[in-house]
């Protein structure tokens, strides 16, 4: 494959005899991902992850809170939704990551990469209350929130690099060259807009600009300073840089140039701005009940987690994701013993009990049987669940291609284990609100102060792109 050809997909190409070490950890973490999207996936022939494994490892806000919990912030970094989920967090892994582990180390750029996971799921737990509070709720998953942190690193390490972007007008590719730092700006960007414009949609769009925001604030905690030099005096007598992922024009170390720093300076303050509302606890007030249910549905087992503000506990049941457990629960609220507020305090213990529910889908009444086998349940004071262990059978409903909905003339059976407790969302809006805080802070002042210091490859004065021509041999 010729030089022209790599670049124009983004293969990284160049370099001194001191650059041919392999990105050891980078491609570890590629392969990882790859094997757990294989087990996640296989289910669904590998097209998109199970609902199973997203609920078990997917990161939810509320569960923060839960230090039993606490496993699905590192989960969560390794499950993706779909194939071209991770096709696209891979790629740009590697493609950036080889650059950033070669400057770094390997284990460096692990704690930098782990890290910066961590930091995209703080802040968004902070941002969370721009969604309101069934966004507290919701899984989030994939490594982009660790990649971004790799991307955000880059941005500072080599600014003044280049990119060979193809871009298809009608039936013809353009290919034209452009600065990493402006890819990179512009992809913050978009992140830092699309989440106050409230535009991501399903996407954890603020969970990518902490992640962004952590690679810029760790730089210069992770940087080896002997490392450093050493690249910095082969730059010096090399004929290419050792260390880039794509080729620079020049050798020239100045750091972001001053468009580039005010733009970035301007989202940063945004950020600042915003973490500093969450830190206050004014962004939302009130608390959420936070359940982990343990189920086996006709002896599969499954876990899941759910959460509800009080008291409209039934409108809320619809948006439970996995079917298994949205009948469960909604059985358990029809008969009033998942939330009746004439049970606050109270233990309560019932076996074999049989009777017939009166449900509604849509406008049609559906009469459904449900069999409790046995139950026992404890309530808190607001008269939800707290703690409840059980065994029931219940009918199915079906509902067709035109609405109508049908009952079916068979039981499935639950055993379930269901713990829940109250979370204040104000307190842990405000506790990762202060987290982001610093974090924006640090890394605000590393893009002022530091950027010329820890630059590999600084930014030229250029124009924004120019075409792509290919060498002639």
């Amino acid at each position: 494959m010729t030089d022209t050809l790599k670049r124009s997909v983004g293969i990284p190409v160049g370099g001194s005899p001191i650059s041919r070490k392999r990105p050891i950890a980078a491609l570890a973490v590629v392969m990882l991902n790859i094997a757990v999207y294989a087990i996640t996936s296989y289910e669904n022939l590998f097209l998109q992850v199970s609902d199973y494994w997203v609920s078990a490892g997917g990161f939810v806000p509320s569960l923060i809170a839960m230090p039993s919990q606490w496993y699905r912030i590192f989960s969560s970094m390794f499950l993706h939704a779909d194939f071209f989920h991770i096709l696209f967090n891979m790629y740009f892994l590697y493609i950036f990551g080889r650059a950033v582990e070669d400057a770094l180390g390997r284990w460096r750029f692990l704690i930098l990469y782990m890290v910066s996971g961590v930091a995209a799921s703080v802040f968004h737990t902070a941002f969370s209350f721009i969604g309101g509070a069934t966004a507290y709720v919701i899984p989030a998953i994939g490594a982009s929130g660790a990649i971004s942190g790799v991307l955000g690193a880059y941005l500072i390490l080599f600014p003044g690099t280049s990119l060979v972007m193809g871009w298809g007008f009608l039936f013809f590719p353009i290919f034209f060259r452009m600065k990493a730092a402006y890819y990179l700006i512009f992809w913050f960007a978009t992140q830092v807009i699309y989440g106050f414009a409230r535009l991501g949609g399903s996407t954890a769009v603020f969970a990518h600009a902490g992640g962004f925001i952590a690679g810029i604030a760790l730089l210069p905690l992770v940087v080896n300073k002997e490392r450093f030099l050493q690249f910095k005096l082969t730059r010096q007598q090399a004929l290419f840089p050792a260390f880039i992922a794509f080729t620079p024009k020049t050798f020239k170390t100045g750091g972001l140039g001053r468009t580039a720093k005010t733009i970035v300076v301007v989202l940063l303050a945004s950020l600042l701005f915003g973490t500093a509302y969450a830190s206050t606890g004014l962004s939302i007030q009130g608390d959420i009940k936070s359940a982990t249910v343990q189920y086996a549905f006709q002896g599969t087992p499954y876990m899941d987690y759910v959460g509800f503000q009080l008291p409209n506990v039934g409108d809320q049941l619809a948006s439970v994701s996995l079917d298994e457990t949205r009948i469960l629960l909604n059985r358990l609220y029809a008969a009033e013993l998942l939330y009746n507020e004439a049970k606050a305090g109270e233990n309560v213990s019932l076996n074999n009990w049989n009777l017939t529910l009166s449900m509604r889908v849509g406008n049609r009444p559906v009469q459904v049987g449900l069999a409790i086998i046995r139950f026992n349940g404890k309530y808190d004071g607001d008269g939800f669940l707290s703690y409840g262990v059980g065994e029931l059978e219940t009918q199915v409903i079906f509902i067709d291609y035109y609405g109508k909905p049908s009952v079916s003339d068979y039981l499935v059976n639950y055993s379930f284990e269901l713990a829940s407790q109250t979370v204040n969302l104000t307190y842990i809006t405000q506790s990762t609100g202060i987290l982001s805080l610093v974090a924006t802070a640090v890394a605000l002042a590393v893009t002022v102060k530091k950027d010329r210091e820890l630059a590999l490859i600084g930014e030229e004065p250029e124009r924004f792109w120019r075409p792509f021509s290919s060498p002639v041999v």
